[in-house]
């Protein structure tokens, strides 16, 4: 069903309003754009199913209504983008979330594993991404393209069931419980700190502190920018004429019009602003500009993390899932780094919900040498006391 008008779209809600399961799917365009131009939303349960035309549809009330219901749970495959389009649109998180690219790593079926993989494995049905390259913002849209979004979600509801199946006979629905709570917090969907986005500039460490804080205010102000007009923020000035107006700290428009990059016409818009973050930034007193910490960061005791990434295969071909899922190499060596700094272990991601038992408690063990592996008589590699 494709739905393009307020009636429409009201029917289509009220038959779901008993559903217990919704599955979820969005599709989009984000090319140029700040945020995800929204194409369509596709929602279905039971035998009901519809692609939902944001594009011609001005008031999504109803759906927006019954993605907010708590009862509900929404299941969505890789979840973050179409939360942050939904979450956008709703003013709110939409909790209780599933999301079965998550349950299917937990179960062994793979990390990060796509959508047509994951339907081809728990039903049997290989799907046909032939609109892959869509422009889900073209009008009209096919009835080939219609139905190659609804299948997205009607085939959402047998690999929830089947996952939900697996998990409880493996004991691991809380798993998922915990591996979603993200998606359910809203701080996750928060849009950056403008004040925090210089460090994600290549070479800043070649500025001095000055210039530091001049980057920080010229990011910040860009940052600003490609909200309101909701553009890339690249878009606006990239990165390397940031990074150079930083370094040169030109004070007026004729020094900044001499740098490469730095279109006539964005200077003419924005130029006054540009020198007004400079200013700004020429302001800070010298005790607090931007001093940036060590890049190495800790370096651990040689043969440390060797050992428990050992440990950690061991403990992912005992529970057959794939090591990324356990922990991988940058949790293990911020573990190491914390246990070595005499940082509180509780607060690690390692020790939280169903990893500290299974992997964060052992690993510490490890550490403080209570523990040992050894070699069994099978030939298995096993923890032994110390």
């Amino acid at each position: 069903m494709y739905i393009t008008s307020a009636d429409q779209l009201k029917i289509f809600c009220d038959n779901l309003k008993s559903a217990e399961i919704l599955a979820v799917d969005t599709e989009f365009v984000r090319e140029t754009t700040y945020f995800h131009r929204i194409g369509l939303i596709q929602v279905g349960s039971g035998e009901h199913f519809a692609a939902i035309d944001p594009v011609l549809l001005s008031d999504l009330t109803p759906l927006l209504e019954l993605l907010k219901d708590p009862t509900k749970i929404k299941i969505f495959h890789a979840a973050r983008q179409d939360l942050e389009i939904l979450v956008r649109l709703c003013g709110q998180v939409i909790p209780p979330v599933f999301d079965t690219q998550i349950a299917a790593a937990l179960v062994g079926w793979g990390a990060q594993i796509s959508f047509a993989k994951i339907v081809h494995k728990a039903i049997g049905k290989k799907m046909h991404k032939s609109e892959t390259y869509t422009d889900w913002c073209r009008r009209p849209l096919s009835d080939s393209q219609i139905e190659y979004a609804i299948d997205d979600v009607r085939y959402l509801v047998p690999v929830y069931h089947k996952l939900i199946e697996r998990l409880k006979k493996m004991n691991r629905l809380d798993w998922v419980q915990g591996e979603v709570q993200n998606w359910e917090d809203p701080k996750t969907f928060a849009l950056p700190d403008p004040q925090k986005r210089f460090m994600k500039i290549k070479n800043l460490r070649s500025l001095k502190p000055r210039s530091l804080t001049v980057l920080k205010e010229l990011v910040a102000w860009r940052e600003g920018e490609a909200v309101k007009r909701n553009c890339l923020a690249k878009n606006i000035i990239r990165d390397e004429t940031l990074l150079e107006i930083a370094r040169k700290i030109p004070r007026d428009v004729k020094a900044l019009s001499g740098f490469r990059g730095f279109h006539q016409r964005e200077l003419g818009k924005s130029g006054t602003y540009i020198l007004s973050a400079i200013e700004k930034a020429m302001q800070v007193p010298e005790a607090d500009l931007i001093v940036l910490p060590e890049s190495n960061g800790h370096t651990t005791t040689r043969g440390v993390e060797e050992l428990l990434s050992a440990y950690v295969q061991i403990r992912c071909e005992e529970l057959k899932i794939e090591p990324s899922v356990l922990a991988d190499r940058k949790q293990i060596h911020s573990f190491v780094a914390h246990f070595e700094q005499k940082l509180d272990m509780e607060e690690h991601f390692l020790f939280q919900g169903w990893r500290k038992e299974l992997i964060g408690s052992p690993m510490l063990a490890l550490l403080s040498g209570k523990v040992g592996l050894k070699i069994d008589s099978s030939g298995q590699v096993r923890l032994t006391e110390s």
